[in-house]
């Protein structure tokens, strides 16, 4: 009987030991205008929930473009790259009328990272760094099987850079803009986990429920504070739109049209804190 008990030790030992990551104290995101907090155009009224997230962990964190990111010295805390509009391909994006970005892909994000890297300008202890990826909202037009094949090759760039602990978003599948895009990608997303683990023995990659945490808030408002999931608050700036927010932005679920406020992004992002703690 001792002898199977030392045996199952054994054999669970690796799975606890890389299940006990370290906490997190750097941060890189890469994603779309549900993340997007200043490298291309906030479509929103503030900080998207990755900036909560990191706020929560403590993580000092800024944009790329930022004024702090062209600093010579080395960033090594927090960066988004982050572009609203983006795909997870390549695309080098363009310039609205108002000077926005939008549209950079999610391959450019993360040669532009690869570039920091390369140059000095980003150092990172791979123990303690989170690499976030979210991405495939706007993938829509994109073939079966292209988006994981993207994100795939981000991950084993960024892999190559030193990368170890990453997530994979799962996307909402409650927002009425969005709903096709997390109904048809997330079994897709579901499986990067297991095709990276079998690439590399020193992966940690798991996918988040960022999403799903979407889900959560606008099926259950009265729990988080919100009175209207369905209309938006303020039209926008890049749409010569009229900006003049709503009476109470704080208790609407939607800022601009399809896009949540920064008050549903914090609600979002406590819930991906909860779920980085636990890992």
């Amino acid at each position: 009987m001792r002898r199977c008990f030392v045996l199952f030790l054994v054999v669970l030992s690796p799975i606890l030991v890389f299940g006990q990551g370290k906490p997190y104290t750097q941060l890189y995101v890469f994603g779309d205008s549900y993340s997007d907090s200043g490298a291309g155009y906030v479509d929103g009224n503030g900080p998207t929930a990755v900036v909560y997230l990191a706020q929560r962990l403590n993580i000092p964190f800024t944009y790329f473009g930022d004024s702090k990111t062209k600093s010579e010295h080395p960033i090594r805390e927090g960066l988004n790259f982050s572009v609203s509009g983006a795909r997870t391909g390549e695309s080098e994006g363009r310039r609205y009328s108002h000077n926005e970005l939008l549209g950079r892909g999610m391959r450019n994000q993360v040669n532009d990272f690869a570039a920091m890297v390369k140059d000095g300008n980003v150092t990172f202890d791979p123990k303690t760094t989170m690499f976030f990826l979210l991405g495939g909202l706007n993938d829509r037009s994109l073939k079966d099987g292209e988006t994981v094949a993207n994100l795939e090759g981000e991950i084993e760039t960024l892999y190559s850079l030193g990368a170890r602990r990453f997530e994979v978003a799962l996307l909402p599948t409650k927002i009425p803009a969005f709903a096709s895009a997390g109904e048809r990608f997330n079994p897709q997303l579901a499986a990067i986990p297991g095709d990276e683990q079998a690439r590399h023995k020193d992966i940690q990659i798991s996918n988040s429920h960022w999403g799903g945490f979407f889900d959560e808030v606008i099926t259950h408002p009265d729990k988080y504070g919100f009175t209207n999931v369905t209309d938006k608050c303020a039209g926008r700036a890049l749409r010569d739109e009229d900006t003049t927010p709503c009476a109470t932005p704080a208790t609407y679920f939607f800022y601009h049209d399809g896009h949540p406020s920064t008050a549903a992004h914090k609600a979002v992002g406590d819930l991906l804190y909860d779920e980085a703690t636990r890992k």
